[in-house]
């Protein structure tokens, strides 16, 4: 997420769930951190405003990575091209910020299924 608030928010909130967590504000940090950690879920902003890259293009990079990877992409704004594309991509969930913690819970709890974990 391009949004620091949000990072340490989640990071805060998952790792008191026994999650290990990674956070990142920019695309081009998040496909190396997806390199080295290979995390079993990434969350994805859509809309990287400051970033080389948005959070399409890093979705992308992350599945030439790893085709399998679970990646739940959020933004604030409904922008159909991009959700599009993202879907075109194997994205596994699209959710509309402001999310509340349960609909964040619901989307990592099926994506922990799907994946296997």
């Amino acid at each position: 997420d391009d949004e620091p608030g949000i990072v340490d928010f989640v990071k805060k909130i998952y790792s008191r769930k026994g999650f290990a967590t990674f956070g990142v504000t920019d695309g081009t940090s998040a496909v190396d951190v997806f390199q080295r950690e290979r995390p079993h879920i990434s969350l994805i902003d859509i809309h990287m405003p400051y970033s080389a890259i948005d959070g399409v293009e890093t979705l992308k990079k992350i599945k030439e990575i790893d085709s399998n990877a679970v990646c739940i992409m959020v933004t604030r704004v409904s922008d159909k091209d991009k959700i599009e594309r993202a879907r075109q991509l194997s994205a596994f969930a699209y959710l509309l910020k402001p999310m509340n913690l349960e609909e964040l819970d619901t989307a990592i709890d099926l994506a922990k299924n799907a994946s296997g974990w």
